[in-house]
């Protein structure tokens, strides 16, 4: 009689990761994560004042931002990302450290991942460094910092190439409603700020949906297992 092995604990361990479905997309559309609809008609980049909901699923709620098209630097994801600093205001005066905001449903008590891609540039009226921004999320505020390599001198050539790095973090749902809010601290006249793109906000499984999934698993296993003996 044949004699089968099937390793049931490393058949747990390896079970696919299927990842969630990004919420800000589900609501929003295809897109609206990485701030890609409905896009802008200027050749480089549009600033967007405090109140301005141009950005499909997004408020800018801090002053001013600019939304970047890829002929000025290379986005993470498509074509667009965000300058946490717009350009100067329209009075002449330097602008502040802007922000902008998404609203998305969720269930009270629940676990929720905010990922995100990150990037910055030193350059000629552009000293800032490291960049810094706040994100706060149903109320908690996590600080973010990014020290850059990404150095380019005058004359520029565009596109610039800049890098891209990934951060995340959880937070808990205290309502069927979540503000995720991020919000540029760097200082006045620093030129380019912290820049953003790639915003993934997904529904962290509960570890009883886990064991439920690694039970079917064993289970279906075992039963595999004396059909075959």
């Amino acid at each position: 009689m044949p004699h089968f092995k099937f390793p049931l604990l490393l058949t747990v361990l390896a079970l696919p990761s299927a990842r969630a479905a990004n919420i800000i997309e589900s609501i929003y559309g295809i897109g609206a994560g990485s701030f890609e609809i409905p896009g802008h008609n200027g050749p480089t980049f549009q600033t967007y004042q405090a109140g301005s909901m141009a950005i499909s699923g997004w408020t800018v709620n801090t002053v001013n931002i600019d939304w970047v098209k890829d002929s000025v630097w290379n986005a993470s994801h498509g074509d667009y990302s965000i300058d946490m600093n717009g350009t100067n205001l329209p009075n002449g005066t330097p602008s502040s450290p802007g922000g902008l905001q998404t609203v998305i449903p969720t269930t009270a008590g629940s676990t929720y991942r905010v990922s995100f891609d990150i990037a910055g540039f030193v350059t000629a009226g552009n000293t800032s460094n490291p960049k810094t921004m706040n994100v706060i999320a149903d109320g908690a505020t996590n600080s973010f910092s990014l020290t850059t390599t990404d150095t380019f001198v005058a004359p520029l050539t565009l596109p610039l190439t800049v890098t891209w790095t990934t951060r995340s973090f959880d937070f808990t749902a205290t309502g069927p409603s979540s503000i995720v809010s991020f919000v540029s601290t760097v200082s006045n006249g620093d030129g380019s700020a912290m820049l953003l793109d790639n915003v993934v906000i997904e529904a962290v499984p509960e570890p009883s949906a886990i064991f439920l999934l690694a039970t079917g698993v064993m289970a279906s296993a075992t039963r595999r297992r004396r059909a075959l003996v």
